[in-house]
């Protein structure tokens, strides 16, 4: 069984596992992982640690608490997306961390160097 972690654009982070007989994937299954800030790279590692680095914000440690076998957690698997009515989406709520323990993080060395203010509204200003 192969898994893969993979996040969206809002920080949601799905579990992909991958069942197989020899070398042909027999079902895909996608379930709701956990929700952190939004990465440019997420590390696993063998230890039981799962390291965001984040593009724009602090980097963060986490430790795995679990790893998303929860039977009450909203999935979808290739064979239930083939259903008579056709395509069945699959929604779920983001909640607070579940799988994972934020351990440590590293402040964003990232300070804003340059601004630029734009009159949106077309108000003018009076100096006096």
């Amino acid at each position: 069984m192969f898994f893969f972690l993979l996040q969206t654009e809002y920080g949601d982070i799905f579990k992909v596992t991958l069942d197989h007989e020899t070398d042909k994937v027999k079902e895909l299954k996608i379930k709701y992982f956990d929700t952190i800030p939004v990465t440019s790279s997420m590390c696993v590692l063998k230890s039981g640690y799962f390291f965001a680095a984040s593009e724009f914000g602090n980097h963060v440690l986490y430790q795995f608490q679990a790893i998303g076998e929860e039977e009450d957690v909203e999935a979808s698997s290739a064979t239930l997306l083939e259903t008579e009515e056709g395509f069945q989406p699959v929604f779920f709520q983001p909640r607070g961390l579940k799988n994972l323990v934020r351990i440590d993080q590293v402040e964003s060395l990232m300070p804003i160097m340059d601004m630029k203010v734009s009159n949106l509204v077309g108000v003018v200003l009076a100096h006096h």
